[in-house]
């Protein structure tokens, strides 16, 4: 199903006066408070953080600002990926989940972001959540694994300038729209395909792994011509694994997933739900991504 275009009002939800912005370095602490990851630690925050643009840690805040929630988010090609949002026990039921992702959603546009995306359970909470962003699923249900690089030793956190933290790059034999048998995912966010042999896909790095925009494996038999011609990038960033989609309903794919040690990231299927911008604001809703109010649809 195609994503739906982003054009209605958005209304401001009742949050008790907390507003929304990015956080800052000396806010880390209290975004640790929050997330639940063993492996987000001060050191991931702090990356992304110097990220720019292509990362973005979201806070509401109270008037006297203590952290009542935080929404972390990256680039993802085009749109902001969104990774969960996590709030204080003590605002729970208050609307501030909601607040937090739609002034995560209000900064991607004023950021030039064609629009977010973000995984969903539909059977879990969080599809009531990306109902309100009017997040679509885009493709088949899937299943997320995580796959350990043949030399994933090699690789090191690059020291000096950032790292470059999403792109593109190519898996070379697997030519979308060939004779050959169609791949097992399908490139999901519509990243232009150049006329040399082989199938783009957007990457991002997120903590230690590789996120990839499809699968273009024929079979699993491909898994490892795919994960050599991933590597290089994942060497280069630090990433030592990489995230690779199935369908849901592939029970050889899973079986021959499981027998490679793989780690599947969420029992039930997920759909990628995507929304894109109308590419102007309504009017009589300001952006303002330094001191956002949230609002929703």
């Amino acid at each position: 199903m195609a994503a739906e275009t982003d054009v209605a009002p958005l209304p401001i939800p009742r949050t008790g006066g907390l507003t929304a912005r990015r956080l800052h370095d000396a806010e880390v602490d209290a975004a640790l408070r929050l997330c639940p990851f063993d492996d987000v630690d001060a050191g991931v925050i702090r990356r992304e953080l110097a990220a720019g643009a292509d990362h973005c840690w979201m806070g509401l805040f109270t008037p006297d600002g203590t952290l009542a929630a935080v929404h972390r988010a990256m680039r993802w090609h085009r749109h902001l990926l969104l990774k969960g949002v996590f709030v204080d026990d003590g605002f729970r039921g208050s609307g501030a989940a909601l607040g937090a992702a739609f002034a995560i959603r209000d900064w991607a546009r004023e950021a030039g972001y064609e629009g977010v995306a973000a995984w969903v359970e539909p059977n879990k909470p969080e599809a009531r959540l990306a109902g309100r962003l009017r997040l679509r699923p885009v493709g088949p249900l899937l299943h997320r694994y995580l796959v350990r690089l043949p030399h994933a030793s090699d690789a090191e956190r690059p020291t000096g300038t950032p790292p470059r933290t999403s792109g593109t790059l190519v898996v070379p034999g697997f030519v979308p729209g060939g004779d050959e048998a169609a791949p097992m995912v399908r490139e999901l966010l519509g990243v232009p395909q150049g006329p040399s042999a082989g199938t783009r896909l957007a990457w991002v790095l997120d903590r230690s792994r590789l996120v990839l925009s499809g699968n273009p494996c024929r079979s699993m038999a491909d898994l490892g011509g795919f994960l050599a011609a991933v590597e290089d990038t994942a060497v280069s960033v630090g990433a030592t694994a990489a995230e690779v989609v199935v369908e849901a309903a592939d029970i050889p794919a899973a079986l021959a997933m499981a027998g490679l040690g793989a780690r599947r990231l969420s029992r039930s299927p997920v759909a990628l739900g995507l929304v894109s911008f109308a590419g102007a604001e309504p009017s009589g809703t300001p952006v303002r991504p330094a001191a956002t109010e949230p609002r929703t649809p």
